[in-house]
């Protein structure tokens, strides 16, 4: 074991024993408060005619895979914490992760009544290393090209009602992410903001004044062997007005003082600003959009989303500065309710699929134009997505810029109480100026059927097909897997 090796362990040792005395002391913080909770077992075995990812070295394996889960929510009078989480454990070998836990967990505190309150949260999710390289829908196979992610938190703060004029926050978080192994570099991130946000006697008028300040440290210096250290400060005034219940205009002016590495020697501090319109003509529907500049150039926003009872239509777009770091950190592990608002279950017998938050493999900053459609068409027993997410990535420290779009389809249908049926056809397009360009067609069928109240089982069929341009290797994978849930 390399020292790199044992350093990342002491850390992700670390962030389990932080989560053990999370989950082992909520009781007694919660223990006037009403508790929900849910676990349950998977065992699986997999089939995959490749699972080396490479047309010029095709193995096939079976592969054994045991997840339990646990779902934890309490609720009390000064007190509250939820957690979901998966803990895969596979024999694929090869030097392969043998253990993958998926894990999203958060909780607050009242320690001093309305005044004095703590907040934090736990996070862990497999994350691509390169992602012009090969890998699978899945973590389970040898590509050397899949990592586990490790994120916790903690942030303390103080507030202060002045009656009705205005409400006082001052916030510090420390952040730490923690990466498996030595391929992504560590970091630490500490933050700190004061909020001043007007109250009630201010009626259709809503001010905020906001100062804050973010200093981000890695470990190493990255895979490009880039100073990936950063340091952010703003300063700003946000003003809106209710026209109507309908109408409400918004607009922010402030400065801003950035230290970071950058390609080509651009200053970095400046003022900035945004105007924006919210529109929200009935309860189902909403329309907010904007339109501001930054020192990187301007910052069109739009949010658009409607739903009624059998049709839900969301429409984002962005362009905004971020990192590597908080990018790997934004996956949506867990969704509690589907577009309509419906709560459902976590996690199921299926597959943990690898999430889509897709970006650079070193550290960095990079301006991001997202994109992000979905429309989902509800009937009596069926369910249809349509859906597309494109984000292009333009390095501010390198000469480099990527572009990452997904499309698909998800079609869900219960064929009686007891079966149902799923299935997701998607086309990933990933590019890269300097290296590469690939496309992996994916295609997923499974069918559940309850054996009894505890009990499923879960057949499932998935093909993926990989064509890829410099850099990177084509394949073809087929892939069968079995699995039976017990729920408790």
């Amino acid at each position: 074991m390399n020292n790199s090796t044992r350093v990342s362990l002491c850390k992700i040792s670390r962030v389990a024993s932080i989560a053990m005395v999370v989950i082992l002391a909520a009781p007694y913080s919660l223990n006037a408060g009403e508790w929900k909770s849910k676990g349950s077992i998977t065992f699986g075995e997999i089939y995959t005619d490749n699972v080396e990812l490479d047309d010029d070295n095709k193995e096939s394996k079976f592969i054994s895979v045991v997840r339990p889960t646990i779902e934890l929510e309490g609720k009390g009078r000064r007190a509250e914490m939820s957690l979901v989480g998966a803990f895969e454990f596979n024999n694929v070998g090869g030097g392969a992760d043998s253990f993958n836990p998926r894990v999203r967990g958060d909780g607050a505190v009242e320690l001093l009544e309305d005044f004095f309150f703590v907040e934090g949260d736990i996070y862990s999710n497999q994350t691509l290393i390169d992602p012009f390289a090969a890998s699978g829908s899945t973590q389970l196979n040898r590509s050397d090209n899949v990592t586990t992610t490790y994120d916790y938190s903690i942030s303390p703060y103080l507030v202060h009602r002045f009656a009705r004029f205005a409400d006082l926050q001052v916030r510090y978080t420390y952040d730490d992410q923690i990466n498996k192994g030595d391929e992504l570099s560590d970091s630490v991130r500490k933050m700190s903001a004061v909020t001043l946000n007007s109250g009630p006697d201010f009626g259709p008028l809503s001010w905020t004044l906001r100062a804050d300040h973010q200093k981000t440290e890695f470990d190493g210096d990255g895979f490009m062997n880039q100073d990936g250290d950063n340091e952010r400060s703003t300063a700003s005034v946000r003003l809106g007005y209710a026209l109507d219940r309908k109408w409400q205009l918004n607009g922010t002016l402030g400065q801003e003082w950035n230290n970071f590495q950058t390609f080509d020697d651009d200053n970095t501090d400046g003022d900035f600003w945004d105007v924006g319109l919210v529109w929200t003509p009935n309860r189902r529907t909403t329309f907010d959009f904007g339109y501001g500049k930054h020192f990187f150039g301007t910052t069109p926003r739009f949010k658009f989303s409607h739903t009624t009872r059998r049709t839900s239509l969301a429409v984002n777009y962005s362009r905004s500065i971020t990192d590597t770091r908080s990018e790997r950190r934004a996956a949506s592990l867990f969704p509690g309710e589907d577009p309509f608002g419906d709560l459902i279950d976590p996690i199921t017998g299926e597959p943990l699929f690898l999430t889509d938050n897709l970006t650079f493999r070193d550290q960095g900053i990079f301006v991001n134009e997202l994109f992000d459609a979905s429309l989902t068409l509800k009937g009596k027993r069926s369910d249809l997505t349509f859906f597309v997410r494109e984000s292009k990535q333009l390095r501010e420290d390198i000469d480099s810029d990527a572009k990452f779009t997904s499309t698909g389809i998800r079609f869900n249908r219960k064929l009686s109480s007891k079966i149902s049926v799923t299935s997701r056809l998607s086309l990933d397009e990933r590019e890269n100026r300097a290296t590469s360009e690939s496309e992996i067609t994916r295609f997923y069928l499974s069918i559940d059927r309850q054996l009894g109240p505890k009990t499923s089982v879960t057949l499932g069929y998935s093909f993926s097909d990989r064509d890829a341009d410099g850099f990177g290797r084509d394949y073809k994978e087929n892939r069968l897997n079995l699995g039976l849930t017990i729920d408790f």
